[in-house]
């Protein structure tokens, strides 16, 4: 190391600039590190309060009663290159992430040295880099670190693409638990049951790959005691940082042992002379517990016979019991132990043949990009004074739904406004009416939707119905007594404004008039808006928010529109939307009256976009019925 140059403190304007040169250059430093293992290891120069001043962990170290002495000081379990991030966020505040792999390695190590801003902004890389090709290593890491929004996240990805998932060559490197989680989810966009069985061939010559590679011999440390050495992750290798501190059963070696010696109908057979002894005193889990999860009885005769039937994965017992109850569900045969008896297919939320889904499953439906009638075309008085929509030029099919500019690469939930609204096409993500109700609004109505896309796209509003007119409601049992009404009634002027209202309730007769007496008597002008029985003032309000419940967009909408009619309600700008991601609409109706709500497809495909409703808790979406389209581009 070079000497320091003179009165370096002068070119640093920022306590960060000074920190980041200590760390450079190991000035002052009074402790080391020695980061990786070996032939990789790295020795890594620190300060001691520096480092105790941002972690608890460093602080008992440096300074508690159990302080290390050691020099330097060993770190096997953090890769060289996490470390240095570490450090980096230490001395500077800055948070270098720059893959997948690396925020899982930077979040160990920030977990580790109880850093948890570092873990916070970790985890939102996480959260905005997650594909199916890395939502099984994701869903290992949020399940070793207790994150549940981030495992159910991860598992809605599966899910929904399922067989990219199952495809990927990432998939053959993941946990033995983890190969279980998948093959025992209820939705899963898969063709058939086949498809899990070859994952799980696949799997099983895999784990026998890692196998012989764990039994290969291992070097000695200088005590003479066998010692195994974790290799640093490359994006070549695709090594699975988030391992680095799991379980025993995590390791190849652990579940090639469980895989060998537990159990006789194994899926990879033994290899005499590596073969390893039994441990009788603890049952862990093997590929069989994964292929017990397979629901073979949903598959034809021939389909098992041509496949699974053939595999070393069965025993020909075991094959032939499969397929005596494959050929009748009452035959004398019992199935194999722990084999799954279910003739239900699985469940797929997007996609997929509609022919293998159960009875009571929804359909998807594929729609077509809608003209929808405007309310302009329908009030033809010009002038009324309403808000001018957006205009959106339609192209034609030939022209791809294609935008014309190059989409950038923002954060989650990007307000973009600089782009010309002309440029951009509406498509309509229409949901189909399932089941028809009506609902009545007494006073604000609140309806909102959760829903996730595989596509980036631009959410540009909402498609929502208006009211029914009330001699068509209906709801109400007819009778001779009466019943209790409960009303509540106000006059607006043309921008909204509330000039008069009352509230009324009093038992009164069925199929009867009522005078309802505003609380004043108002002045109306000549030339505005006429009441009439062909519309009504319609009066809402509308927002999209992300996650995290943070408010993206948002519009207030007042107007005359007619009865039964779907209004385009637009955003106050438009929103980037990430694929796999969560958003939720919302929507608050003001006007009191009847409200056609019904029942709305989950799962809707318009154009090359799957939108998938629904997603989280039941009480994430309420009458979502309501909230007919998406309108969107990309």
């Amino acid at each position: 190391m070079g000497a320091a140059p003179t009165d370096w403190q002068l070119e640093c304007k920022e306590l960060k600039q000074r920190g980041a040169y200590l760390l450079q250059t190991g000035q002052w430093s009074d402790c080391s590190f020695l980061v990786g293992t070996e032939p990789n290891q790295v020795a890594v120069a620190g300060h001691k309060l520096i480092l105790a001043m941002a972690s608890p962990v460093f602080e008992a170290m440096f300074y508690g009663g159990m302080a290390e002495r050691n020099e330097p000081i060993p770190i096997v379990d953090v890769q060289v290159d996490a470390f240095k991030a570490l450090l980096e966020y230490i001395y500077t505040g800055n948070i270098n992430i720059s893959s997948f792999d690396k925020a899982c390695e930077l979040c160990y190590g920030a977990k580790k040295y109880m850093l948890p801003h570092l873990v916070k902004e970790c985890t939102k890389y996480l959260w905005s880099d997650l594909y199916p090709r890395n939502a099984c290593r994701a869903f290992e890491f949020a399940r070793l670190f207790e994150e549940s929004v981030l495992m159910e996240k991860c598992i809605q990805i599966i899910s929904t693409n399922t067989k990219e998932v199952l495809k990927d060559s990432s998939f053959e490197e993941v946990e033995l638990n983890t190969v279980i989680t998948v093959f025992s989810l209820d939705n899963l966009n898969v063709d058939s049951e086949l498809d899990l069985f070859e994952a799980a061939v696949r799997y099983a010559r895999a784990l026998e790959r890692r196998t012989e590679r764990s039994n290969s011999p291992v070097r000695e440390s200088s005590s003479g005691k066998r010692q195994k050495s974790p290799v640093p992750s490359t994006s070549q290798d695709k090594e699975q940082v988030v391992n680095v501190e799991s379980s025993a059963e995590s390791s190849p070696e652990a579940v090639m042992d469980t895989c060998r010696g537990n159990d006789p109908d194994t899926a990879v057979p033994p290899v005499e002379h590596n073969k390893k002894p039994k441990t009788e005193h603890k049952e862990k889990p093997s590929i069989r517990s994964a292929v017990e999860k397979i629901r073979f009885l949903t598959l034809t005769p021939q389909q098992f016979a041509a496949g699974p039937a053939r595999s070393s994965l069965l025993s020909e017992s075991e094959a032939f019991a499969v397929l005596m109850n494959i050929l009748s569900a009452t035959t004398d045969v019992p199935l194999p132990a722990g084999f799954s008896a279910s003739r239900v297919p699985r469940k797929q939320l997007i996609g997929g043949p509609y022919n293998i889904r159960p009875m009571n499953a929804m359909p998807t439906f594929t729609v077509d990009t809608p003209s929808p009638v405007t309310v302009e075309q329908v009030w033809c008085t010009p002038e009324l004074s309403r808000p001018q929509p957006i205009s959106y030029p339609r192209p034609s099919r030939q022209e791809g739904m294609r935008v014309p500019y190059t989409i950038p690469s923002p954060m989650s939930g990007m307000v973009i406004d600089e782009m010309n609204s002309n440029n951009m096409h509406k498509i309509y993500c229409q949901r189909a009416i399932v089941q028809h109700t009506d609902c009545l609004n007494t006073s604000a109505l609140d309806c909102s939707v959760t829903f996730m896309v595989d596509k980036n796209i631009y959410v540009l509003g909402i498609q929502v119905p208006t009211q029914a007119p009330s001699e068509e409601s209906g709801g109400i049992a007819s009778g001779s007594s009466g019943y209790s009404e409960l009303l509540y009634a106000h006059l607006l002027d043309a921008d909204g404004a509330r000039l008069s209202y009352t509230h009324y309730t009093s038992r009164v007769p069925y199929r009867h008039l009522l005078d309802i007496m505003f609380n004043r008597r108002v002045y109306i002008q000549r030339n505005k808006v006429p009441p009439g029985s062909s519309g009504y003032s319609e009066l809402l309000y509308a927002h999209l928010l992300d996650a995290d419940g943070a408010r993206l967009s948002y519009t207030h909408y007042t107007s005359r529109v007619p009865y039964r009619h779907l209004l385009d309600i637009m955003f106050n700008r438009r929103v980037y939307i990430q694929r796999n991601k969560v958003y939720k609409v919302g929507i608050v109706f003001n006007k009191v009256g009847w409200y056609p709500m019904g029942s709305c497809a989950q799962q809707v495909a318009a154009e090359s976009v799957f939108f998938n409703f629904g997603i989280g808790h039941s009480s994430d979406s309420v009458r979502d019925g309501l909230i007919r389209s998406i309108i969107f581009t990309y």
